[in-house]
């Protein structure tokens, strides 16, 4: 089992926002990242995902519903991690407020990207210390460490970068072990020590 499968991506719901983890299969954008055109309209963007169109203006159009909202999360997972994998961070999907939430690290030409893809009507912006890419660096380093802190008495049961890229969290039942001795293998890097147990196997009852 590679170092990636072996990082548990932690499904977290913050405030009614849907997590979707930020090392999710994604398919690849057509080259140059552009979207597909409809056939006959070559100026008019296809809207992707669960985005639509109001037919009199061709302006994009909040997704009516949660399958629709996903789809566009996904669309704009696929975009973003391909063309800006050193600035993307993770999305969420604010699913009262029918928006999906990007977080990203502060740059001009990513928004402009978002707005000529998917328009504004359904994404909220926030900004993020971190890219995905980045934290899913300090990920491996930390799983692939796992036997090392076993050894000395830290077990780590989970690793995981968050969606809004401000840590890569570590469950561990040993927490100021951890926050006390990982700083000192891993510098600066951003962890965020939680209470993890380790998962409880079943085992078929006797008779």
């Amino acid at each position: 089992m590679n170092a990636d499968h072996r990082m548990a991506l932690l499904g977290a719901a913050l405030l009614g926002f849907v997590v979707i983890g930020v090392m999710a299969c994604a398919a690849p954008v057509p080259s140059g990242g552009d979207a597909p055109r409809p056939a006959g309209t070559p100026d008019a963007p296809q809207p992707p995902g669960g985005e639509t169109t109001d037919p009199s203006t061709g302006a994009a159009t909040a997704p009516t519903g949660p399958q629709e909202l996903g789809s566009l999360a996904s669309a704009i997972e696929t975009l973003l991690s391909h063309r800006f994998p050193d600035l993307y961070a993770g999305v969420a999907l604010d699913q009262a407020g029918n928006q999906v939430i990007v977080y990203r690290r502060p740059s001009a030409e990513l928004d402009a990207a978002l707005r000529e893809r998917f328009g504004t009507a359904a994404i909220k912006l926030r900004d993020a210390p971190h890219s995905a890419r980045e934290l899913q660096a300090i990920a491996r380093r930390v799983t692939d460490d796992v036997a090392y802190w076993a050894r000395h008495g830290i077990p780590i049961t989970t690793v995981a970068a968050r969606f809004d890229g401000t840590a890569v969290e570590v469950g561990t039942t040993e927490v100021a072990k951890a926050a006390r001795d990982l700083p000192k293998r891993y510098g600066k890097a951003p962890l965020r020590i939680v209470k993890e147990e380790p998962p409880t196997l079943l085992t078929p009852s006797a008779g």
